[in-house]
């Protein structure tokens, strides 16, 4: 996982994996405060932008999910999210799994979980494998802005294999 500022990361472009730099400077060249709610295309089915609008939840009311193909970008554009986030458990039982048409499963609360709180303008990555459960309310339940950037694992160098 990694956590960091949207500014910041366009500024020092060699601080992470050429594919997030990439896929960064995809979205500074688009108007992401009008872009509306949908899937568009950044390099064809190989990285692909989400925008989401989601109500915020109780963490209780929240699963963790987890990707087998695709990294993800999950930038904050409003409102407040926290996330549960825990380490790959191929031991964790799955709740939910639909990895072969949607590349998402949905499992048990892990036993170890941190939480992170995002604020606009603030990003996570999670590889394939790495367990994270978004859309948390920080307080009360608030409706959020978000673009998540989907990366197909076929565009990273090296990347390690997953458990989930």
């Amino acid at each position: 996982m990694i956590h960091g500022r949207y500014t910041e990361a366009l500024a020092q472009p060699g601080q992470y994996p050429a594919v997030v730099n990439r896929a960064l400077a995809h979205l500074a060249g688009l108007d992401l405060a009008s872009l509306p709610a949908g899937r568009h295309a950044l390099e064809g089915e190989a990285m692909f932008l989400l925008i989401q609008e989601p109500l915020t939840g109780a963490i209780e009311s929240k699963r963790p999910e987890a990707h087998v193909q695709h990294a993800d970008i999950q930038l904050l554009l409003a409102g407040e999210e926290r996330y549960g986030v825990a380490l790959a458990d191929a031991a964790l039982p799955v709740l939910e799994d639909r990895r072969d048409r949607h590349d998402i499963a949905f499992f048990a609360a892990p036993e170890r979980e941190v939480q992170v709180v995002l604020r606009p303008g603030e990003f996570l990555v999670f590889w394939p494998g790495e367990l994270h459960r978004p859309c948390c309310a920080v307080g009360a339940a608030m409706p959020i802005r978000k673009a998540v950037v989907k990366i197909h694992r076929s565009l990273f160098e090296t990347l390690p294999p997953t458990a989930a």
